[in-house]
């Protein structure tokens, strides 16, 4: 950790924060379960990490409220209502479109931000930690951690999740309204074409400048977190100059209203969100496609940052979600993997919808690749920016 206490720069990170690869994250592949269930290796422990000798296990009462800056729509308002009751506790939600939304606000805030628990993508960790913007867990205080399959934990931007816990992961494609667009589509070829095409003027895209970039870098076959300045070029002519004329909307999370209200034909989206609004659309009305012959893959993680109030309420959130009851009925309504041992078998037999856009098969997570924190991300967010300033909608 960094003696530094300088506003984090999300543009330029620090030359101590390691690159994390495709191969580091999924390092051991993937082992084949029920319906050929998807497993991240990473760097994941034969069991999972126990907490460290003389860690204390004493909380003390749990205090009467929580503050969660989290993703939108991204907890089951059934588990957070049970969460209340039983510790009566009242539960706040803020939400952020991206990982440096998250990572500006609690830069300006610099321990006052008021939060008890925030969800950051993993990879965005190390620059957390180096800025002192999230504190030390103590894993004795979340027994439930045990529950974690050993391949969701020590990743490589946490080793033995001394910062961090496995919240869920999953990956990046798109969703259609067939009553709209009569083109099969199952590449991200595909959706270009029919977002310049059919469907301009109804396309939403992911108010995230990495998803933003890869768009056209997925569809040409390229890593998404290239550093090479001809692809980045490449990718920012296309996007602002071809693409951005045609899009209507940038967000985060169509699943809530714009899918479910015909807002847009074609919604770029994560894997349970498009979900939800598939299951809230009328039957049969959107498709959802995985498509080639590149995507994302990443992981989200509970964190308790600095200057946090309600400490003993954020471990017990924590743990509560680790409950393998609980988390069956997180997946059922986010729709992402929990990393929770035997959670795909038990959504299995517990009738879970939709379980495609849930769990995903070895040939599917071959094709995933995580992202990266690297010098690139000051082009990412500019290329960003000015597509957005070029946009149609």
């Amino acid at each position: 950790m960094t003696d530094s206490k300088e506003p984090i720069n999300i543009l330029a990170p620090p030359a101590a924060i390691d690159r994390i690869s495709r191969r580091l994250f999924m390092a051991g592949g993937l082992a084949a379960g029920v319906g050929g269930a998807a497993l991240l290796a990473g760097c994941g422990n034969d069991e999972p990490q126990t907490p460290a000798a003389g860690a204390s296990s004493s909380s003390g009462p749990i205090e009467d409220n929580l503050e969660m800056f989290t993703w939108g729509e991204y907890n089951s308002p059934k588990v957070i209502k049970q969460f209340e009751t039983e510790n009566d506790l009242k539960f706040n939600l803020s939400s952020y479109n991206s990982n440096e939304q998250l990572i500006a606000k609690l830069t300006a805030a610099q321990g006052t931000s008021g939060y008890d628990i925030i969800v950051p993508t993993g990879p965005f960790i190390p620059a957390l930690v180096q800025h002192d913007l999230v504190q030390t867990l103590d894993l004795a205080r979340i027994p439930n951690f045990k529950n974690l399959d050993p391949q969701y934990t020590n990743q490589p931007w946490d080793p033995n999740n001394e910062h961090s816990v496995c919240k869920d992961w999953g990956t990046t494609g798109y969703c259609y309204d067939t009553t709209q667009i009569s083109t099969e589509m199952s590449t991200w070829q595909d959706f270009l074409d029919v977002a310049m095409g059919e469907a301009s003027g109804q396309v939403s895209i992911l108010d995230s400048p990495d998803n933003i970039c890869g768009l056209y870098l997925w569809a040409n076959d390229i890593n998404w977190m290239t550093e090479d300045q001809a692809q980045l070029d490449a990718c920012r002519e296309f996007s602002v100059n071809q693409l951005a004329p045609h899009v209507k909307s940038f967000e985060s999370y169509p699943g809530s209203n714009g899918i479910p209200q015909g807002t847009f034909w074609l919604a770029h989206a994560w894997n349970g969100d498009a979900r939800l609004g598939i299951m809230s659309a009328d039957p049969g009305q959107w498709k959802w496609v995985f498509p080639g012959p590149r995507s994302e893959i990443w992981m989200d993680n509970y964190a308790i940052p600095t200057g946090a109030k309600n400490i003993n309420a954020a471990y017990a959130w924590i743990n509560y979600l680790l409950d393998p009851e609980v988390s069956l009925q997180e997946l059922e309504f986010i729709g992402y993997n929990t990393g929770v041992k035997g959670i795909e078998p038990a959504a299995r037999a517990a009738g879970v919808e939709m379980l495609d856009l849930i769990f995903f098969d070895e040939a599917q997570v071959s094709t995933m690749e995580a992202g990266e924190l690297n010098s690139a991300q000051t082009t990412r967010v500019q290329i960003s920016n000015e597509m957005k300033a070029a946009a149609g909608g």
